[in-house]
């Protein structure tokens, strides 16, 4: 069949394809009646403008990029779909990048599409730089970056920063009313600075429930599965033990469950274990996860709100906003055992 094209349209509707061309992209007032006309004529003939026609007048592709972490964290999943169901109902598409936690590959992944002209790319990468950022502004393309706390990114783009303070402290108070004392943390690589920042968060809340920080068992993970695995090993060789452990995400937390319950232990009996997302699998593991809850599918619905603006108005600068983190308590935490 043939392809339908915008001199068909301008022959059903009596009118010029430079006027069934300012209809469709919008360039120019048309009037009421002839617009009408144009748009039953696109009905009528089922014409689907071209993509690549529309974004030479408007200069625009309307592509976004996403940069993620890794596909495979249940994380980003529902991050995913907030920021497609915002693009979608905006005519846009997105394109998901995925670093792996590899800085190269990110690199490599945001020339690829700046090669593709998109018109904004949303960094949601915990393995990012401002490096990053400063190479896609630089070729005009915005961005927004969910910012884990990279000090200076918010003075070169929109930033929808994750503020794990509240959480993390709801977290400590926890487990301190149930008596715990000894309190390990799980990191992640601590080459990322999102791990710094939620380390941190987790030093901090420490300190105001009364606990030493200095004090506490640091264990190193990768922020999956097998990361959560490894850190139990290095637990078993901890004297005394702790009696709780607070990880990054919840990954980390459910390996960590898991290899504590190979080894015969008894959650949160003998030891209980907080995660960090609130990931559909933490409330699905035995003992269901106590864990610090973000907001996924809204901050993916939020960040690309933040840049489709910026895109339709460039003059109003940066965007800074805020997502809160809160504690939801489930069966992992308990009452120190009595000895």
């Amino acid at each position: 069949m043939k392809r339908v094209t915008i001199t068909d349209v301008a022959q059903r509707a009596g009118v010029s394809k430079s006027t069934v061309s300012h209809v469709i992209n919008e360039t120019r007032f048309v009037e009421v009646d002839t617009r009408l006309k144009v748009l039953q004529a696109i009905g009528e003939l089922g014409y689907r403008p071209s993509g690549i026609a529309r974004s030479l007048v408007s200069q625009r592709t309307r592509t976004a990029g996403l940069l993620i972490s890794d596909v495979g964290n249940p994380f980003y999943h529902e991050v995913i779909m907030g920021v497609e169901e915002v693009a979608l109902s905006h005519g846009y598409s997105v394109f998901l990048c995925n670093t792996n936690y590899d800085l190269d590959r990110g690199m490599k992944l945001i020339q690829s599409l700046i090669d593709k002209s998109v018109d904004g790319v949303l960094f949601m990468s915990s393995s990012m730089t401002i490096e990053m950022v400063q190479e896609v502004l630089k070729n005009q393309v915005y961005a927004v970056v969910l910012d884990w706390g990279n000090a200076g990114v918010d003075q070169l783009a929109s930033t929808l920063t994750i503020n794990f303070d509240k959480g993390t402290q709801d977290a400590v108070r926890h487990l301190v009313a149930l008596g715990h004392r000894e309190i390990g943390y799980i990191s992640g690589p601590l080459s990322l600075w999102t791990a710094q920042v939620r380390k941190d968060a987790f030093f901090c809340a420490c300190a105001e429930n009364g606990l030493d920080p200095e004090r506490a068992f640091i264990m190193q993970g990768n922020l999956r599965v097998e990361g959560g695995h490894r850190a139990f090993d290095d637990y078993l060789k901890r004297e005394p033990r702790p009696t709780a452990v607070v990880a990054a995400n919840d990954l980390t937390a459910i390996g960590f469950l898991l290899a504590a319950q190979d080894h015969g232990l008894s959650l949160p009996r003998d030891v209980s274990i907080v995660g960090l997302d609130d990931i559909d699998l933490a409330s699905r593991v035995t003992p269901p996860l106590t864990t610090i809850s973000l907001p996924r599918y809204e901050i993916g619905m939020l960040a690309m709100q933040m840049l489709l603006e910026i895109i339709d108005n460039p003059a109003r600068g940066n965007q800074q906003q805020e997502v809160a983190t809160s504690l939801v308590v489930r069966e992992s935490t308990a009452r120190v055992a009595e000895v």
